[in-house]
Order: structure tokens, then sequence, then C-alpha cells
């Protein structure tokens, strides 16, 4: 015991003999070279206010554009097209704000689930929002390309994205789409947040969500898309202008191919399937806007009789069917 009183006093006195030390240090510092001293005194104290301006200026930035707890539950209300119909109960023309037909999970093929998470967020069902090895890798890559080049958003992320943030890419913003991620993922089921996203996703050409896309590519429902069709559509996620097969069917059929490989090599599919795949031909076939021959100005009086029964916002938001 008398030991260690006498090494805790001789630790107390170096410490005291230190800071004596130093305050000596800086006063003959201060009395040969004033205004060299008085320059680091404030330079520091310059800075050390800057970063704690800097810190409440991001916290108040984050805090003013992050939406509460009643927007992230109505996360779900998305705007779907209004279909109107003939009298034979066949598609006569859309009316549409975003072209979208709203579908439960149980109404989406496993192909085209498999195929959206083997090439957007492999670990979605072990992350809470985001997954810190793709942040990582994302990281590293965009280091050696010295540029933000590479994502590591979840499907989490981007559903937040999609719905209430903006897409600049900033670090300010991403802070928020972390944030907002870990709240979904708190408040939904994976399941719910794999229908929400699947619905809201834009896959180009003016469609949103698997059931328009489905339909607005191959004339097909959701639930019917086939391996092949199901990696072309979720290979277009990542840059729906570039690899739309409407606008460039190489490049939507190289895209598929990256998708067919992510899917084989996270064991979604079999090597005879996926060979299958790669030789598979793609037909495109749009039901969904394939109109019958009304002319625009029967489509003109629809829409105007339409918006004065229900309103604007009913007839290009609301789903109606007519």
């Amino acid at each position: 015991m008398a030991r260690l009183l006498h090494s805790g006093n001789g630790m107390e006195l170096c410490l005291r003999q230190r800071r004596a030390g130093l305050k000596g240090e800086w006063r003959q510092a201060w009395l040969k070279q004033p205004r060299i001293v008085t320059g680091v005194v404030a330079a520091f104290v310059v800075v050390a206010s800057m970063s704690i301006v800097e810190g409440v200026w991001f916290l108040t930035g984050l805090r003013a554009g992050m939406p509460g707890l009643d927007a992230l539950r109505r996360i779900s209300e998305m705007d779907q097209a209004t279909a109107v119909f003939d009298n034979s109960s066949q598609l006569a023309f859309t009316i549409f704000k975003e072209q979208r037909i709203e579908v439960p999970l149980a109404q989406v093929s496993p192909n085209l689930t498999n195929a959206i998470i083997a090439i957007e967020d492999q670990r979605f069902y072990d992350h809470r929002g985001f997954d810190l090895v793709r942040i990582a890798s994302a990281v590293m890559a965009n280091l050696r390309r010295y540029r933000k080049a590479q994502g590591g958003s979840t499907i989490t992320q981007q559903l937040a994205r999609q719905s209430f943030l903006t897409p600049n890419k900033s670090y300010h913003r991403k802070v928020q789409e972390l944030i907002l991620a870990a709240r979904i993922e708190r408040l939904y089921s994976k399941k719910e947040i794999l229908e929400l996203y699947l619905n809201k996703v834009y896959f180009g050409d003016g469609l949103y969500g698997v059931e328009a896309a489905s339909r607005g590519y191959f004339g097909k429902h959701a639930s019917e898309v086939t391996v092949p069709e199901a990696a072309l559509l979720a290979g277009l996620v990542k840059s729906p202008s570039t690899y739309a097969p409407t606008v460039s069917m190489d490049r939507a059929l190289g895209r598929r191919n990256v998708v067919l490989q992510a899917m084989l090599e996270s064991a979604a599919i079999d090597r005879p399937t996926w060979e299958s795949a790669r030789a598979t031909t793609i037909v495109l076939r749009d039901t969904l806007r394939a109109e019958e021959p009304h002319g625009q100005y029967f489509k003109e009086q629809v829409r105007l009789e339409l918006v004065n029964r229900f309103g604007w916002q009913r007839v290009y938001q609301g789903g109606l069917r007519v």
C-alpha cells in the first residue's frame, strides 16, 4: 500500500512539474515573440470555433431535411395511373403523373426479387438498413478512382432516397440516407420494405414499379417474368436511361448478363439456368400503352371530365379504374 501511495504521489509531482514547465515555455515564447504566440492562440480559437459552428450547421441541416415519423408511416402512398377501359373491358388509355400499378409482393415473380437482391443488395436480409461491408468497398473503389464513382446504397437506403431525398450526391445527403434507412428498418419488416421498393423504383421509359415495367417491356404481369427478363429489369435500376432496351438493346443485354452473373454467384440460379438465360433472346412487347385507336380529342374530353368530377390529384395520382 505504501509503495502504491508513493508511486501515485510521484506521478502527481511529475505532472505538476510538466505543467509548470509548459507554462514557463509559453511565457518565455510570449516574451520573445508575442505576436507569433498571440497569432497561434488566435488561430487555435478560430479553428475550434469554426469546427463548432460547422458541426451545429451540419446537424441543423440534417434535421431540416429529415421527414418526421408521420411521413415515414405514409411511405406507402405512391402516385398511380388512372386506367380508362372501353365497353369490352379492354384498356383504352391511361392518365398519369407516374406510370405505376401497385402489386403485393406475392404477385411478383421470385425470379424478379432474386435478381433485384442479387445485383442491388445481396445482404438485404442480414443488415439493418445499411451495409458496412458494402460502404467500405465503395469508399475504397472511389479512393482508387479519386472521385465518387461507386455507391454503397442498400435497397432500404434507395427507398429512403426515392421517397424523401434529392438525387444530388453529397456526404450530407448520404448521412441523411443512412439515418432514414435505419428508421425505416425499425418501422417496417423486410417483406414490407422489399414490396415498397419494387413498387416505387424507376425502370426507365416512364415506367415505375415492377408491374408497370413488366407490362411495358414484356407485355406480361410481374408474376410471369422469366429469369432473363427479370435480370434485364433488375439491370435497369442502376441507370434506366442508359440500359433501357428501348434505348439500346446491346447495353441492356450486357447489363442483363452482369445481373445473371451476380445471380449465379449468389446461388440464386444454377449454372444450367445461367447458360440458358444468357442465350435467350429478349422480345419487347408493350401491352401497357398499346392503346385502342381513340383520337386525342376524345381522350382529352375524357380527361377533362374526370378532372372535373374527381379532381386533378385523384386522376393523375389516385389509380382510378374507369
